[in-house]
């Protein structure tokens, strides 16, 4: 059965950066660096003020997001594109910056002048809401040997930025984590670590990757698979080919998910406030809104994109107006009667006309669009030994067969949304 993407009105937030130390630690750090080149180009407009994300912003966001609900009747998730470490700057010494692989601080630890007291509490607690869904976005968005290699050759920016516990400088803005200009064998460990990390933080594996300013290659994605991870976010931004407008474009017009064992998520649609709240911004709601339901009108997700920056920023201004904007689209979306889902959750849904997310270890939601007393084998979490299933909403019990076989939920069910209960022994 093919899913009818224009009926269910799906929207997938993706947003990047999270728990990614840049641009800037304080405003001492801003004042230092805004000579400098990097500073100076067109992007810094948007980014040079921006910052690791606070408890405060965090706690702000679901908030926001915890005012509405999609036609399912669960509030919107937040994708959050995760960063897993940060250069340890307290061991990386200057002149001759001597290290065998790069020293890190791992997430949620930060260097000192990037403390934010409550964070991964914040984070935590709005998990629980079900609000916050971490993916991955690498070990630390940086690329490793071009900025040493800047730092040992005493490149001025890079000795400024690394004095002030940051690392964006020329060096640094030209390449990326997974750049085919970084060697092999850096960008193979960094992606393995990022994702080890990530099942140690998160308690399981992240499900997607976005790379670092989408610069990755053939090489990435087969080390991707190969560690389990076979989502890929971006895929029509990717650098380092020609025409990336039509390539967009085209894959509007011509998506198709799956590649063999990978799968493309959907072009993204930017919505990027910056600081402006006027409602016919560029990449305001309104545009937003008008493209999500373009994607439905082509049978596909909406994939919405927006960096961090529009929520953490030393001007809190900045950051108030994003969660302003942000509240006007999803007001947007939910009298659309938008559902809101992860990048997981779109994917299965796209291949079985199923999907399940974990809530907490005893609770997932699990969603049926298929036909009427549809048969679905879904793995269960090891050590169940049965299950309850429930109408996710109250609108009577929808029916359903069920039993764990061989590890799995195997059940009967027409379409809804259900709440799984699982039994452990």
């Amino acid at each position: 059965m093919t899913l009818d993407w224009r009926h269910l009105k799906a929207v997938v937030l993706e947003s990047d950066d999270w728990g990614l130390c840049a641009w800037v630690p304080d405003e001492q750090a801003y004042e230092a660096l805004a000579g400098t080149p990097a500073f100076r180009n067109p992007s810094s407009r948007a980014y040079g003020r921006s910052t690791l994300e606070s408890a405060e912003d965090v706690a702000r966001l679901a908030a926001v997001l915890l005012e509405f609900r999609g036609r399912d009747g669960r509030p919107p998730v937040w994708q959050a594109n995760t960063v897993m470490a940060t250069p340890d700057f307290a061991r990386l010494m200057p002149p001759r910056f001597e290290c065998a692989t790069l020293p890190l601080v791992h997430y949620p630890d930060v260097p000192s002048r990037w403390t934010r007291p409550g964070l991964w509490e914040a984070v935590q607690d709005a998990r629980d809401a079900g609000v916050w869904w971490p993916e991955l976005h690498g070990l630390v968005h940086l690329p490793q040997v071009a900025w040493i290699e800047a730092l040992r050759a005493g490149a001025p920016d890079a000795l400024r930025a690394h004095a002030n516990q940051c690392f964006v400088c020329s060096a640094v803005e030209a390449s990326a984590e997974y750049d085919p200009g970084e060697p092999a064998d850096v960008r193979s460990c960094a992606l393995a670590q990022a994702v080890e990390r990530f099942r140690e933080r998160f308690g399981r594996a992240p499900g997607s990757l976005c790379a670092p300013d989408y610069r990755w290659d053939e090489r990435l994605e087969a080390d991707a698979e190969a560690l389990g991870v076979s989502t890929f976010q971006g895929r029509s931004e990717q650098m380092g080919h020609r025409f990336r407008r039509l390539r967009h474009a085209f894959g509007r017009l011509r998506w198709r998910g799956s590649r063999g064992r990978r799968f493309d998520m959907p072009p993204r649609i930017a919505f990027e406030p910056r600081g402006d709240a006027a409602p016919g911004s560029r990449l305001g709601a309104t545009a937003a809104h008008r493209r999500a339901r373009a994607a439905w009108g082509r049978r596909q997700p909406a994939i919405v994109s927006s960096h961090r920056l529009n929520y953490a920023h030393l001007d809190p201004a900045w950051a108030e107006t994003g969660r302003g904007a942000l509240r006007d689209l999803l007001g947007l979306l939910a009298q659309d009667g938008a559902i809101f889902l992860t990048d997981a959750e779109a994917r299965s849904l796209h291949e079985h006309t199923w999907s399940l997310r974990t809530l907490t270890d005893r609770i997932a939601l699990l969603r049926c669009y298929g036909e009427p007393r549809s048969h679905v084998r879904i793995p269960a979490p090891a050590g169940a030994v049965g299950s309850a299933l429930r109408a996710a909403r109250d609108e009577g019990a929808r029916s359903a067969l069920l039993a764990i076989e061989a590890g799995e939920l195997v059940a009967r069910l027409d379409p809804g949304e259900y709440v799984v209960e699982w039994r452990f022994r």
